[in-house]
Parts: C-alpha cells; sequence; structure tokens
C-alpha cells in the first residue's frame, strides 16, 4: 500500500482518535495471555484462583456457548456483557460473591491494573500534533480507566478529548459512540481517522456505521492479513506507519 495511494483513499483528516486497549497501552505486561491478565484481575480483588481454574472456567463456559445452552462471548464489547461474562466465570470458580456489583467493581479495576504505553505511542503522538492534528481517545471501557490515561498521556490528550462508553451508554461498533467522540473535538466524524486493535469493532466499524474518512487496524501482533479490507479500512504493524498513510 503506497503512501500516495492511503492519502487519496483517507481524504482530508483533521483530527485522529484512537482506541485504548492495546492500541495505545497494554496491562501487566507485554506478552501477557489474556487468561493471565483476567487471572490477575481477579485475584486483585480477593478471587482465589489460579491461571489453570480460570482457563476451565472459560473453557466450560464457551463449550456451554458453542451448545446454546447459553448464550454469550468469552471477548464481550458492553459493560453489562463484561459484567454477566464475570459474572458466570465467579461462579464456576465458586467464589461466594457472584453479584452484580461485585462483578462491577471488578469491571472498574480492570481501568486501574498497570498500564504502560507501546513504544511507539509518544512519538507517533508528537508527530501527528506536529501536523496540527486533533488527538482523541475513544475506548470501550469504564470510567476508572481516565485516571489511567492522564497519568500516561494527560500532557498530550486532555481528558476532554476523551469518550468512555461507560459515560456516555453506547459502545462501539455502534455509529452514536463514534460521531460522539468527533463532536467532542468539535470536528465532523468525515474529517476523522480511527486507530484500534480490533478490525471489525474498531477499524471497519469507525468508517461504516462512524461514518469517518478511515479506519486503520493496528495489527501488532502481525496476524495473517484479510484477503479484502474495504474502501478506507487500512492494516499497518506500528503507529509510526501512519504518518505514511496522512
Amino acid at each position: 500500500m503506497s503512501s500516495s495511494q492511503s492519502a487519496r483513499q483517507v481524504g482530508t483528516v483533521t483530527a485522529v482518535l484512537f482506541d485504548w486497549d492495546f492500541t495505545l497501552a497494554y496491562s501487566l505486561g507485554l506478552y501477557v495471555s489474556h487468561v493471565a491478565r483476567t487471572t490477575t484481575l481477579f485475584q486483585k480483588y480477593g478471587v482465589v484462583c489460579t491461571e489453570a481454574d480460570v482457563t476451565a472456567a472459560q473453557k466450560s463456559l464457551e463449550a456451554d456457548i458453542a451448545s446454546g445452552k447459553m448464550m454469550g462471548s468469552l471477548r464481550p464489547q458492553k459493560k453489562r456483557e463484561i459484567i454477566r461474562l464475570y459474572r458466570e466465570l465467579l461462579r464456576r470458580l465458586n467464589h461466594p460473591d457472584d453479584s452484580y456489583e461485585f462483578a462491577y467493581e471488578v469491571y472498574a479495576g480492570y481501568g486501574l491494573l498497570p498500564h504502560f504505553l507501546f513504544d511507539d505511542v509518544r512519538p507517533t503522538l508528537r508527530a501527528l500534533q506536529d501536523r496540527n492534528l486533533k488527538l482523541g481517545i475513544l475506548s470501550n471501557h469504564s470510567s476508572s480507566v481516565r485516571s489511567t490515561i492522564e497519568q500516561l498521556v494527560g500532557d498530550i490528550i486532555p481528558q476532554t478529548r476523551i469518550t468512555i462508553s461507560e459515560e456516555v451508554g453506547v459502545h462501539k461498533p455502534g455509529k452514536t459512540i463514534f460521531q460522539r467522540a468527533a463532536s467532542k473535538l468539535r470536528q465532523k466524524p468525515a474529517n476523522c481517522l480511527y486507530v484500534g486493535d480490533n478490525l471489525e469493532v474498531d477499524a471497519k466499524a469507525a468508517v461504516q456505521p462512524g461514518g469517518y474518512a478511515g479506519g486503520v487496524w493496528i495489527d501488532r501482533y502481525e496476524r495473517q492479513q484479510p484477503d479484502f479490507l474495504p474502501a478506507n479500512v487500512h492494516r499497518v504493524t506500528n503507529l509510526t506507519q501512519l504518518i505514511l498513510l496522512l
């Protein structure tokens, strides 16, 4: 994908918005697995479990979902779905408290885990700033993550340009949250670019139904590239490649 072709496809961009988790930052460690991360989170809130326990609970739940015995997903996006997942895992781990209130506490606690920026984040954000592009963050997350974002990139992206799904009551990949995020930057969706690590929920959804000029899939782990990407949807493996897109 040449830079000239990319620029023609992206169109006029005045603002770039980013997903948070695994796009700009990662929690606990760079190579910590999803199961290990969930285990650490549960342990932080007093749940007695090991990685093997959580793996077994997830496999059991996955089997029930596949058989139609239960509805849901092991990688949900919406707050209520994540809390429902946590409650079900807590039951399968035989934790004495599987209430909504406790599961919500765990859900909110994820944003407070130790987070670290990928090495390419600050150089890229600064380079985009130098081009007079407005920067923002749009994340399916709890409001607790705001303090973590402020600590890591607050000097570059102000709180007023951050859109959190729990606060606005809508989630990606829905159209509304993309539009609200653009509005916070006082930009039209058609002049915004969105960058995220999920091809469907982030890159594709930003363009359709979000109405953004472009969606960028940051494929840091270089998964197999799809045979086809829709118009205005791009794949990069490092954030610095955004400079070429623009």
